[in-house]
Order: C-alpha cells, then structure tokens, then sequence
C-alpha cells in the first residue's frame, strides 16, 4: 500500500524559475492559529504568495519522524524513523532514540539499512553538484533528521543550541565567532539569531542552492504553556519577527527574483485534558510489558500519543489480549493493525485497520499501534482539539500543556505558504492535499532535478505558476468495529498519494458502519 514513486507521476514541462529554494520551518505550528496579531508577517506572505490550505504531516505526527519524512520525501513507512522512538526489531530490545547525535549514529551502525532507509536531500543535492544548507535553533535530533550526514557530503549545518555538531569546522568557527555564539549554545528562544546566521554568514560563504532554516520555539512553548497562551502567543511573535527578517533580507538581495521562500510546520498540537499509564493497563491484565524488552517481559512498548506495541515473540493470541486491555479502557482510540491482507482496509485483530493505511508500515513498525481518544472541545484558550496522552517523553509538561504524535485533525494539520520565483501569487490557496513528504521533491523540481529513488512523494506542481492542477482529492473514510466501538480513519487521495486527514473513535450508531470503507477502494 506504499505511495508510488515521484517520478512516476505525469511530469508537466516545467522551466524552474528558481535558483535558489529556502525552507523555513516553525515547529509545532498549527495553521489555524496564523493571523494579523500573532504572525503579521507572515499573514502578509500568504496574502501575497500562495498556500495550501490541506497540507499534512506523517503519522506519528512527531518532529523527528517528520523532519526525516520532509528532508528525504518519503513516509515513515520508507525512511524508517518512526516518530522520535521506536524499536528496530534489531534484539537490543531497547527503544531507538532520536535526541542526539549519538542516537543516529548509533543507530546507523546497529541497524538494518541504517538509521534512515532513505536518501536525504544532501546526499540528492550534493550527487548532482548543488550545495545544501540547514540552520536550525532545535534540538540535535531535529538538526541531524534534516541534514543527514550532510557533512559527509560536503554540506553545510549549523544549530545555534548545539554548535559543537555544525560543519564544516572552519564555517562554524567563523559562525561562533560572528554571532557571539557561546561553546555550550544558545538558549531557547534563538529563533532571529539562527535566521541571522544563515543571511549573514552562511549565504555570502556558500550561496546554498536550497536551504533549511528550521525553529523549534513556538512547539517548545505549545508544550509548556498551552495552545492560546500568552507565552505561546508571543513566541509565534518572536518567531514572526525572525521570518520577516529573512523576508527583508531576500529584498535587499540582487538575486531576489531567483528566490523561493516557503515556510512550512512539522505538526500541530491537541490540548491534554488527561494523562493516562498504557502501563497500568497491562498490569492489570496480567501482561508483562514494559518500555525495554528483559526477562519475563512479552511485550516492549512506547508511550506518548500513540503508543506503539511491538512482540517480543509474535504471537497472534499475545497480540489479541494486548487489544483486548486497551478496548476496554475509557481512553481507547482508533486502533492498528498489520493488513490481514495484501491491500486490505482492515487489521489482522477484528476491529482494527490496516496499519498499512496510516504511512507507517515500514519492517520496525510495532505490531499495534493505538492512537488515543481526542475530540474537538475548546481548551482553555477556545483553541479546538483535546487528547489524552500516555506522558513519556511529555514527562514535565502539565495537563492542559499542547501534544502531538497521534492521528487527531489538528495534530496532522501543518502549514505551507510559499513566494518567489515561480510560484503562484496574489494569495491563491490551493484546496487539493499536500504533506511534508512532497516538499523534497517540489525543491528539486525547481531546481531543475530528478527525485531520488527512494522519493514517494510529489512535486506540487499546483503551487507552479505554470503548474498544472491536480485533480480533485477523493476523500475515503475506513472503519473497522467490534463490540460498537468503531476505529475510522478518513484518508484524502490525489495523484496516487494518500495524505490523512484524521483518525478516532465512533461509539455512537456503530451499526451503520460495516466492513468495507465508504469511498473509493484504498489506492495501492
């Protein structure tokens, strides 16, 4: 059930425009909450530029499964990063991390194919004689997902919070010494100084051919304060100031016509109302499950979101009561499983779907995946959309804080607002589907280039001045139920690509839902 290849798409006969192509990216920001108050800056963008207004993240909707997905044009189900932890069937019977540097690397030699079972952009742009750039104010994991051993390549890195894993060493000198830059980083909240690393130190050394520059304050913020509040509000504004930096940059430069500026985000957030212990239900089963794989433990799990389940040996009727203590939790939620078959909707346990449909079904996907119960109530705030989550690695974060990681609307919800060279303009949106897995290959269409192989995502070329439109999404709604609790997971389909809407729980008139999917067949 994998999306095809791009280059099989129709190709329209496109001259690219654009010389240079510059990604910025604002971590955790969902698109509903852009306005004239919070973000002026970039309202005026889009009033100028284009957008669109159904673009998609990956499932699990989680930054370093995201990044990997945005800088290498593939689901999770081909890069292999799954979310920010996952176990590799590799029997260490340890979760794989994605915080540090040394997690990659670590995971890269222990691995099956490595840690990413993709090609990056700066291996692509590097093989074809083009030069690559990421700045970012994350963390290290988010830093690496997004240039990929771009130092081996001959790219360019830089993270103002960790400079110690910016390269070329001689740029990073320069960087650290330009920007007063201290051995140990910045703090949070260093979203302008990365802006102004990349105008002022990096584009005059190395005039990228396509670029990252990637802030991670606002989804920092959405965590600790809450989606609506205050200290979140005025980190949208702070991050707003650094993009119109970058926007008064690109207007003082000769090559302003040949620049292509899109801003985009990894994700959204729900609010959690409830925090619950996937942990304590297996307890109370009877199972032995825990978050490392040792002895008497059958069943390895992680927490969040969407907590995965993976088998220490599979076992179907294992497998079966692992459901069965989740079913009938009050915080149940869409359910998945492997297909029962080659191209089928529906999960190898009754009532769950096809893990296949959610973009995740690479070989280290877990044998269950749940994604916990969520709604629509207004926080707080009055910003829509609540979840439950296992804490994990939210550890730290109070009730009431954002999330992320799971199926719910507002958590797959992610911007994209383009200008420049090329694109369509005068605020035109474009109400087709798009997702972070196509913005790899849209970059080298403008630059002139061929995808990679292992690229399913596609060029938008709706976004193309010249560009032809897509034709309509085909909106396929799937359900899978037992015992009147129905999992439903609403998919939208264009070009033969599957970008997902939503996933949850009906309880209510379970009846009138049965075993085929109500649209279109799932498209292979």
């Amino acid at each position: 059930m994998s999306n095809s290849p791009a280059a099989s798409q129709h190709r329209t006969i496109i001259h690219p425009h654009a010389r240079h192509v510059i990604v910025v990216g604002i971590d955790g920001l969902r698109p509903d909450m852009i306005n004239a108050a919070t973000m002026p800056n970039l309202t005026a963008m889009r009033a100028r530029g284009v957008s669109s207004k159904d673009h998609r993240t990956v499932f699990p909707s989680e930054t370093r499964g995201a990044l990997t997905a945005l800088a290498s044009g593939a689901r999770p189900e081909t890069t292999g990063v799954l979310g920010n932890e996952f176990y590799s069937r590799d029997g260490s019977g340890l979760l794989t991390g994605t915080d540090t540097i040394h997690d990659w690397r670590a995971g890269d030699k222990r691995l099956i194919g490595g840690m990413v079972t993709a090609t990056n952009l700066s291996e692509t742009l590097a093989k074809n004689g083009k030069s690559f750039a990421v700045v970012t104010s994350s963390g290290q994991g988010s830093f690496t997902a997004l240039n990929w051993k771009g130092g081996d390549w001959g790219q360019t890195g830089y993270n103002v919070r960790h400079p110690a894993v910016g390269f070329p060493p001689e740029l990073a000198v320069d960087i650290a010494e330009q920007h007063r830059v201290p051995a140990n980083g910045l703090d949070r909240g260093a979203e302008k100084q990365a802006v102004a690393v990349f105008t002022d130190t990096v584009w005059p050394a190395k005039k990228p051919d396509a670029a990252i520059i990637w802030l991670t304050e606002v989804d920092s913020a959405s965590h600790r304060y809450g989606l609506g509040a205050e200290g979140m509000l005025a980190s949208m504004r702070d991050c707003d100031i650094a993009i119109g930096n970058l926007l008064e940059w690109r207007d003082r430069q000769p090559e302003k016509d040949g620049i292509v500026i899109f801003v985009t985000s990894d994700h959204g957030h729900s609010t959690i109302v409830e925090f619950i212990s996937v942990g304590d239900a297996f307890k109370e089963a009877g199972i032995s499950a825990d978050t490392r794989l040792g002895d008497g433990v059958d069943v390895l799990y992680r927490r969040g979101r969407a907590p995965g389940f993976w088998l220490k040996k599979f076992d179907k009727g294992l497998l079966q009561g692992v459901f069965d203590a989740l079913a009938v939790q009050p915080w149940y939620g869409a359910t998945f499983t492997p297909a029962i078959e080659r191209g089928s909707h529906e999960g190898i346990l009754p009532g769950t779907l096809a893990l296949e449909l959610t973009g995740a079904a690479h070989p280290r996907a877990p044998d269950l995946y749940i994604n916990l119960k969520g709604d629509g109530t207004n926080n707080a705030f009055g910003v829509p959309g609540t979840s439950v989550c296992d804490a994990g690695s939210y550890s730290g974060i109070p009730l009431g804080g954002g999330s992320h990681g799971g199926l719910h609307s507002t958590e797959l919800a992610a911007v994209l607002i383009g200008e420049g060279a090329g694109l369509k303009s005068g605020g035109q949106v474009i109400a087709s589907r798009t997702a972070i897995y196509d913005i790899a290959p849209t970059v080298l269409e403008m630059l002139g280039l061929k995808p990679a192989a292992s690229m399913t995502g596609r060029p938008m070329f709706e976004l193309f001045e010249e560009g032809e439109a897509v034709e309509a999404p085909v909106v396929t709604e799937f359900t899978a139920a037992i015992d009147g609790k129905v999992s439903r997971i609403v998919i939208g389909h264009v070009a033969g690509r599957a970008y997902i809407d939503e996933a949850d729980l009906l309880t209510e008139n379970a009846d009138k839902y049965g075993a085929q999917p109500k649209g279109a067949e799932l498209q292979s």
